[in-house]
């Protein structure tokens, strides 16, 4: 999977990325989220890698995760589309911006509305979903900016009940995206699927 915007690039992870992630995922701020320690970090974060780099070798192909790379070659963050084992025509949508990068509301717009794109008219999917805390108030503001809706709250992982916070779901339709003025506001859309994995088979 190859994505571009005007300003970053959204691609596959290759081997040569990981020591990359593992460094902006052992930030204490970003293990601070999780309540890992430095070992406990390191290990999750190069089993994530791992996971990301079977799901690219999966036939078909149903789970997405790129990294988000700017102009220099930097990894920004990593965001992904993972299609639901019960539903083949939904899937969950996350990104996470690396902590140098927290705060930089426009590269997540451009992510998002690539990542949304790419879903439906790509992978041909009807319903594109998202779950985050009641916490993470810039996750939420990104959510209702694109026009996703609340579907339901639940209590969440142990980590969100230690803060006192609970788990919502959000919902976009294709129906909706395709009628929405935040697709048609000049935001960056992929320019190209250029290889056979970007297709969901």
């Amino acid at each position: 999977m190859h994505l571009r915007t005007s300003r970053f690039t959204l691609r596959d992870f290759r081997e040569d990325d990981r020591a990359e992630l593992v460094a902006y995922q052992l930030d204490p701020r970003y293990r601070g989220l999780y309540d890992l320690d430095e070992d406990q970090g390191r290990a999750k974060s190069d089993e994530l890698f791992d996971l990301f780099l079977r799901w690219q070798a999966e036939t078909p192909r149903n789970n997405f995760q790129v990294g988000v790379f700017d102009a220099s070659g930097r990894l920004c963050g990593c965001a992904g589309l993972r299609v639901r084992a019960d539903d083949t025509r939904t899937a969950v949508l996350g990104i996470e911006l690396a902590p140098a990068c927290w705060g930089r509301y426009r590269l997540a717009l451009d992510v998002i509305a690539a990542m949304i794109e790419h879903g439906f008219t790509v992978l041909g999917l009807d319903v594109i979903v998202n779950d985050t805390s009641t916490g993470n108030k810039r996750v939420e503001k990104l959510a209702r900016w694109f026009g996703f809706w609340e579907t339901a709250r639940r209590d969440g992982p142990d980590w969100m009940r230690a803060r006192g916070w609970q788990e919502i779901d959000w919902t976009m339709t294709r129906d909706a995206w395709a009628t929405s003025d935040r697709r048609t506001r000049g935001l960056p859309t992929p320019s190209s699927a250029s290889d056979e994995t970007s297709q969901k088979s």
